[in-house]
C-alpha cells in the first residue's frame, strides 16, 4: 500500500520519497479527491519506512478527535495553541505551564530523527484528553485513513511559499537537518528534495477540499490580518462556546507573537534545544511577519519560486493571490 524510494539531497540524514498506492494500486480512494495519485510523492526522513507509513495510516481515531495539519513553518504552533484553548475552555493556566507538544502531540514526530527517543504514534494513541488535538505535517494521502473514512475534523493552515522557504531554511539548518546555502535550498525545495515537499501538492490538495464539512482551511496571512475573525470561525467549526468580549481580548493578548515568543512554554525553542543538536543561535520563532522573504531572498531566488508556483497552480486555474492575497 505504501512504497518509498531513496533520493539524493543535501539533508544530513538519508531521505526517501513516500507514496500511497492504495488498496488497488490507484491511490488512496478514501481521500475525497479524484486525481492521478501516482504523481503525489512526499519527501521524508529515511526512518519513514513502509511499515511506519502503515502504522500511521492505520492509526485508530476517536469520534471527538481533531487533527491539525500543515506543511512545516506555516504558523502551526500558533494555530495549535489557539485550537487547544478553544477545545479546553480557555484553560490559560494549563497552557502556561506545559508545552503544546505535550498537550497536543505530533503524530509522526518519532520518524523525523534517530535522536528522538520516543514512539510518537503510541503517545498519540495513549493520549487521555477528550477531545484529542493531534498535529501532523503529512499530506492528505499519508494521514490516517480513518480521518477520511470517519470524517474526523481537520484544521489546515497554509502560508505563502516564499516565507515558508525562508522560515524552513532557518529551521532545518538550525536543527542540523540540512547543510548548504539559500541558493541550493531554493533549488532543492522547488525540486521536491526538502523535508515534506512537494509543498504545492501538500497545500493545493487541502485547498481544493476546503469546502468539505470536516475541513477548516485558513492561511497564516489571514490570521495575521484578522485573528479575531479567524477565532470566531474556528470556534464555530469546533462547536466551542461563543466567546465574550473579555474572553476574546484575553485570548488575543495571549496569542500575540510577542507574548508567545517570550513565553517559556509558548515558544518551544528551549525544549527543542534539549532534544536535538541545534545551533547556538537557533530560534524556533523568528520574526512572525508576512513578507519576511522580501529582505531575505534575492531577486533570482524569488523569481525561481514565483515561476515554479505559476507552473504548479495553472493546472488548477489558480494564482498565489487566490490563496494568500497580496504577500
Amino acid at each position: 500500500m505504501y512504497i518509498s524510494r531513496p533520493i539524493e539531497s543535501s539533508a544530513t540524514r538519508s531521505m526517501v520519497q513516500v507514496q500511497c498506492q492504495g488498496l488497488n494500486g490507484a491511490g488512496p480512494s478514501w481521500v475525497p479527491l479524484k486525481q492521478d495519485w501516482s504523481q503525489r510523492w512526499c519527501t521524508l526522513s529515511g526512518l519513514y519506512t513502509a511499515d511506519y507509513a502503515e502504522r500511521v495510516g492505520g492509526f485508530q481515531t476517536r469520534d471527538s478527535d481533531v487533527f491539525l495539519v500543515s506543511f512545516m513553518k506555516c504558523g502551526t504552533t500558533w494555530l495549535q495553541e489557539l485550537s487547544w484553548l478553544l477545545l479546553n475552555q480557555l484553560d490559560f493556566e494549563q497552557s502556561s505551564k506545559s508545552y503544546i507538544m505535550q498537550r497536543s502531540p505530533y503524530l509522526e514526530y518519532s520518524s523525523n530523527s534517530p535522536l528522538i527517543k520516543m514512539d510518537s504514534i503510541k503517545i498519540c494513541d495513549d493520549l487521555q484528553s477528550t477531545p484529542r488535538l493531534i498535529k501532523s505535517h503529512l499530506p492528505a494521502q499519508l494521514l490516517p485513513r480513518e480521518i477520511w473514512e470517519k470524517r474526523r475534523k481537520i484544521i489546515y493552515v497554509a502560508r505563502n511559499p516564499k516565507d515558508v522557504v525562508v522560515s524552513s531554511y532557518h529551521f532545518l539548518t538550525g536543527t542540523g537537518y540540512w547543510r548548504g546555502n539559500m541558493d541550493e535550498y531554493v533549488d532543492q525545495f522547488v525540486a521536491g528534495r526538502i523535508f515534506l515537499t512537494s509543498f504545492w501538492s501538500h497545500v493545493i490538495d487541502f485547498y481544493r477540499m476546503r469546502s468539505e464539512e470536516n475541513i477548516f482551511f485558513v492561511t497564516y496571512e489571514k490570521m495575521k490580518e484578522d485573528l479575531e475573525n479567524v477565532i470566531r470561525r474556528l470556534s464555530a467549526f469546533l462547536e466551542s462556546p461563543d466567546l465574550s468580549q473579555t474572553e476574546m481580548k484575553n485570548l488575543l493578548e495571549y496569542l500575540s507573537f510577542e507574548n508567545m515568543k517570550a513565553s517559556t512554554y509558548g515558544n518551544p525553542t528551549a525544549r527543542i534545544k534539549s532534544t536535538l543538536q541545534v545551533s547556538d543561535d537557533f530560534e524556533f520563532m523568528r520574526r512572525g511577519i508576512v513578507g519576511s522573504y522580501k529582505d531575505e531572498l534575492n531577486f533570482d531566488q524569488k523569481r525561481k519560486i514565483d515561476n515554479w508556483t505559476r507552473c504548479c497552480l495553472e493546472e488548477y486555474g489558480l494564482t498565489e493571490f487566490d490563496i494568500f492575497g497580496n504577500v
